[in-house]
């Protein structure tokens, strides 16, 4: 008998299945599009373990008969296309006829269908792709599908699922993405008996944006060109994310993971964003569907634009233009109106670092961009400034940085020419000249002091708001944040609940009393979520403390006094590891006499 045997259809419904359902919330995302499909006004959704225990999801869509419920669990049966030129015009979210049969070979399967112009609806139960039961039963119009113990017969697959709390934050992602491009369509997500989303029925997709944004001012984007549009509403370079969580893209109303669109989309920004950082918005892109193919991958995320450059160009032409217009420093009309708290004001000491000013190019590069200190340093103990927002420094730093002003610190040893750009401190050094990104600088002493608090090394001096912050936040982001607050209280954060998914700042860290509390809160919360179901924040705290070290440090197109100059560079000297800032990003570089000599051909 010969080597090669055709494989069972059992086998081959595994095999595919390992493309289509990688976790639960693929499978919540194929069992949306389908209710999407078939023309749903409300969609519910319910949960257990993350998903893995139970996916539920119910329509009110139109429903199926027996033979038709039957034939969708089939591989390669659907009701989207019919001959092969219906695939360069797909219209439906759905249309390769593999998910079901995908979902019901690895896990125990159950679906309930009902017509609306039938009086009995029709029960299938399925398990590991085999058909144990097919039954008539009383349903209400509409289609029900529950999924249970997801993976059950395929061990490999199953002990690759992550945590509950992972699972079920890349869940709620999907049924976020799924939501914003069909504003009429009602979604509830219930998490164990637990509402984390409840999103209505809306108008438009503007309001349903700014129930997926609390508080975040989004402004419009547009451009179009030969049949090309992109539109959408996206965020100001101040209100970026750690993660691309919150960066939707959609090709003709299809939610898509694209890393060409999502490249674009933040190149877009350039400089005006942090390296680490990201933009948060939503993205449309309307294409003739003959440009472009949705038939790249199974999970159909990926597409493939027979004009990518057209689309390029018009994605980068849309952001360019809002970002030229500045709109978040404008609180009237070209703000998000839907938006809470649209209106971001300009912080004090400039923008963010990397923000409009620190690029290349005339913007922020007055005369005064560079400055030259020639007058001799004070270097007596009264005259050593404090750098970050704290009003008092700890003794023991205090101490400690008196003296590295007579020492030999390699910092604190450097001599101060002057400020380039409001951003880089200019050193000489005995082989050259140094160049310290002051942001940098102090967010590695700012992460310093945060973690030694944190471990209950050190101390950090904390403030009372005088008027509290309120902070609204979306169900899921509530409940994390509630999880995780009394955690917070060793780095000076104090947050209060303040009714349904609203909570209170009242006490923060020192050196973040002039911090835009409400995005550092939000960014935090991120984080954690992307932590997974951590029982604690000890395996996070890294990234959460370098949040909060970035958020409090002194920023581009912020002067600084040769004093403060160099008791930054003294502070520096008193880090554990002085020469990068907590994200890796280096604190200085040195330009060498040869590489001078070498730029001016004297060697």
């Amino acid at each position: 008998m010969g080597k090669i045997r055709i494989l069972s259809d059992n086998l081959v419904s595994k095999i595919a299945a390992g493309e289509i359902v990688e976790r639960p919330a693929s499978v919540v995302k194929e069992l949306i599009e389908n209710s999407i499909d078939a023309g749903s006004k409300k969609i519910d959704i319910e949960l257990e373990s993350g998903g893995k225990r139970l996916i539920r999801v119910s329509d009110d869509g139109e429903g199926m008969t027996r033979d038709d419920s039957l034939m969708s669990i089939e591989r390669h049966a659907t009701s989207k296309i019919r001959e092969l030129k219906d695939l360069f015009s797909v219209s439906s979210l759905g249309f390769r006829g593999e998910a079901i049969p995908s979902i019901a070979s690895v896990s125990r399967f159950r679906m309930i269908t009902r017509t609306h112009d039938q009086v009995i609806g029709t029960v299938i139960a399925v398990e590991g792709g085999v058909v144990r039961s097919v039954e008539e039963t009383g349903a209400p119009p509409g289609t029900t599908v529950e999924v249970r113990n997801l993976f059950y017969n395929t061990p490999a697959r199953h002990k690759f699922m992550r945590k509950t709390e992972t699972e079920l934050s890349n869940v709620i992602d999907i049924v976020e993405r799924e939501s914003l491009s069909r504003p009429g369509i009602g979604f509830e997500l219930l998490s164990e008996g637990r509402a984390l989303l409840r999103l209505p029925g809306r108008e438009t997709v503007s309001e349903r944006i700014s129930e997926l944004y609390p508080g975040i001012g989004l402004h419009r984007v547009l451009a179009e060109a030969m049949g090309v549009r992109v539109s959408g509403l996206m965020a100001g370079p101040l209100d970026t994310r750690s993660t691309t969580q919150k960066l939707y893209t959609y090709v003709n109303g299809r939610g898509v993971r694209d890393r060409f669109l999502t490249r674009m989309l933040i190149d877009s920004y350039g400089r005006m964003i942090e390296k680490g950082k990201f933009p948060q918005g939503v993205m449309f892109i309307d294409i003739p569907a003959g440009d472009v193919d949705v038939n790249v991958h199974p999970t159909k995320n990926e597409v493939r634009f027979g004009n990518a450059r057209l689309v390029g160009d018009l994605i980068r032409e849309s952001i360019t233009g809002m970002l030229g217009k500045a709109p978040w420093l404008d609180g009237r009309s070209r703000g998000f109106e839907h938006a809470p708290g649209g209106f971001v004001p300009a912080r004090e000491g400039g923008a963010a670092y990397g923000g409009p000013g620190s690029g290349d190019g005339e913007a922020g590069r007055g005369v005064n961009s560079f400055r030259v200190y020639t007058n001799e340093l004070e270097t007596s103990a009264a005259h050593v400034p404090s750098i970050g927002h704290e009003p008092d420094r700890h003794a023991e730093d205090e101490n400690r940085a008196k003296g590295l002003f007579g020492e030999s610190g390699f910092y604190s040893g450097l001599k101060v020419l002057g400020q380039l750009g409001d951003l880089y401190i200019i050193c000489a050094s005995p082989d050259g000249m140094i160049l310290v990104d002051q942001h940098a600088a102090h967010e590695r002493i700012n992460y310093e002091r945060l973690k030694k608090a944190y471990t209950g090394s050190g101390t950090i001096h904390t403030q009372d708001l005088l008027v509290p912050e309120v902070l609204e936040l979306s169900p899921h982001e509530s409940d994390v944040l509630s999880r995780y607050a009394v955690e917070l209280g060793p780095l000076g954060l104090h947050i209060e609940g303040f009714g349904d998914n609203t909570c209170i700042i009242r006490r923060v860290p020192a050196l973040l009393k002039n911090t835009d509390l409400k995005r550092l809160v939000r960014d935090i919360v991120s984080e954690i979520k992307e932590s997974g179901a951590e029982k604690s924040l000890t395996d996070k705290i890294d990234t959460v403390i370098s949040t909060m070290a970035c958020h409090s440090s002194i920023r581009a197109n912020y002067e600084l006094g040769p004093e403060k100059m160099k008791a930054l560079l003294c502070e520096l000297d008193l880090a554990e590891f002085p020469h990068s800032c907590p994200h890796g990003r280096p604190v200085a570089r040195e330009i060498s006499y040869t590489d001078i000599e070498r730029m001016f051909k004297r060697t």
